[in-house]
């Protein structure tokens, strides 16, 4: 892996929840077995596919030396290949969070938190 990070979105207060926690563990652990992670590059693309319209997101920046479980890069039909992880994600590897926003012309910048 020639990456250093690897990029995850979530909705704040799923987020917020995590915070007494020492690990993350979303819906998609237990319904697909992984967590969904992108490289820097495919951060705009998952925002624009699958949370358009959604507000009040997240994208957590996480330092991939510091990951307790397992990492594996799979292709996803159509659209590259992306980071999974296959476990609970350790909280201390989370090195930056930082807010989404949308400017008026539609497009996603984020804002560190």
């Amino acid at each position: 892996m020639l990456q250093e990070f690897i990029y995850h979105v979530v909705p704040a207060e799923r987020w917020s929840q995590t915070a007494e926690n020492s690990n993350y563990e979303p819906d998609s652990l237990f319904i697909e077995g992984f967590i969904h992670f992108s490289f820097f590059d495919q951060v705009d693309g998952v925002i624009k596919r699958y949370y358009r319209n959604l507000d009040d997101l997240l994208v957590l920046k996480v330092e991939l030396s510091k990951i307790q479980s397992e990492i594996k890069i799979e292709k996803v039909p159509g659209n590259g290949s992306f980071p999974h992880l296959y476990g609970m994600l350790n909280l201390d590897a989370v090195v930056g969070v930082y807010k989404i926003e949308c400017d008026q012309n539609g497009n996603y910048y984020w804002v560190e938190k």
